[in-house]
């Protein structure tokens, strides 16, 4: 896809403002300058930036600007203080994030799910403006691919949140699939974890794929400390494929064998790679599927993240979100079989910032 033109650049896109220094002559040291003072000091024109050369403040001033994004809507849950911002970029393209409060409590009475409860903030960002892959139970895959973000504007969804609460932890599980748009998705994260500037733990970040296997590898390579997490949503090849289209190129068994190279990397005492499976009413939430997913991933060191489906307009294949029991009895055979599960909880659907419903819709609960 041919990159998005952008005019004036973000300043906070690493590639961007590197390219502009070497072009005119200036050392690399100055980036690390301009954003440390830029985040202490948003207002500052960027021509007045303390402690850099004389000869590129005036073109810096043409060519960078401070956020090239503005938050046009935000939204906020009366179920669970969720936010969804709406965020529109410079050259008119909308994307979602969802800022989530995790209350630390647990919904399970035994409090089986505690360790995975902690008392945080979780900022959920997006990588690309709609997405081709078309996973038929996300909203997102009804946009169509419209372009992949710059590393800027990923960052700038982070500096708009930040405005409204504290971010600890950031997920890329908004819009988009984040290996599709490799380059700017990884160099964001590096600017993320840099103590200098944005502070994010590399060990609070995570990155969902439904399976690039490819641009998996590399990344395990290129950021080892960075957790990616699994989008499997079926446990034979079959169903995955009905469910998950890429899963035609990226089939299940390579996908596993990934799995077990990034377990064999990354996992170490309690450590867990963590399994996204959606819940889809008499597709993929039979007894059948459940001993099916036990067969597939008992000896792994998973954790299966268990989501009903988040009902959307557009959904065009019918599917229902499974009643409680049903997922109560999924998840309970998980448990019976020694397999770590979780049950996500809903967050933010009454304003539609759940998970797989991403995809720019207005909400009754504005407060902006």
């Amino acid at each position: 896809m041919v990159r998005r033109q952008l005019h004036p650049k973000p300043i906070f896109d690493e590639g961007a403002l590197r390219s502009f220094l070497l072009g005119h002559g200036a050392k690399e040291v100055h980036l690390l300058k301009i954003w440390k003072h830029l985040l202490a000091e948003p207002e500052c024109p960027l021509d007045q930036i303390p402690g850099i050369p004389e000869h590129i403040r005036s073109p810096l001033k043409e060519e960078f600007v401070v956020l090239s994004s503005k938050v046009a809507e935000v939204s906020e849950s009366k179920l669970d203080e969720t936010v969804k911002l709406l965020i529109r970029l410079q050259d008119g393209s909308e994307v979602e994030a969802v800022l989530i409060r995790h209350t630390g409590e647990t919904e399970d009475p035994a409090a089986r799910q505690a360790p995975r409860c902690g008392q945080r903030e979780t900022l959920c960002v997006s990588s690309q403006v709609g997405c081709k892959l078309g996973c038929t139970f996300c909203a997102t895959g009804t946009m169509g691919l419209q372009g992949n973000l710059w590393s800027g504007e990923i960052l700038e969804q982070l500096i708009h949140a930040r405005k409204l609460r504290p971010v600890s932890n950031v997920v890329f599980m908004g819009m988009g699939e984040p290996l599709e748009n490799y380059d700017s998705v990884t160099a964001a994260i590096r600017s993320l974890v840099d103590p200098q500037t944005f502070g994010v733990a590399p060990s609070s970040i995570t990155v969902s794929t439904v399976g690039i296997v490819n641009n998996m590898r590399r990344f395990m390579n290129d950021l080892p400390k960075v957790r990616l997490a699994w989008s499997l949503h079926a446990p034979t090849q079959e169903l995955r494929e009905k469910i998950v289209p890429i899963g035609r190129v990226f089939k299940l068994d390579s996908l596993m064998e990934v799995l077990d190279e990034y377990a064999e990397r990354n996992v170490k005492g309690k450590g867990s790679v963590m399994v996204s499976y959606v819940l889809l009413a008499a597709v993929n939430d039979t007894d059948e599927c459940a001993q099916q997913l036990i067969n597939l991933v008992r000896g792994r060191p998973v954790i299966v993240n268990l989501i009903p489906y988040n009902s959307f307009e557009e959904n065009s294949h019918g599917y229902k979100t499974p009643s409680p029991e049903r997922v109560d009895a999924f998840l309970a055979a998980l448990q019976d079989a020694d397999i770590r599960v979780f049950h996500r909880r809903h967050h933010g659907r009454d304003i539609a910032a759940a998970c797989g419903q991403l995809a720019k819709k207005g909400t009754a609960n504005k407060t902006s």
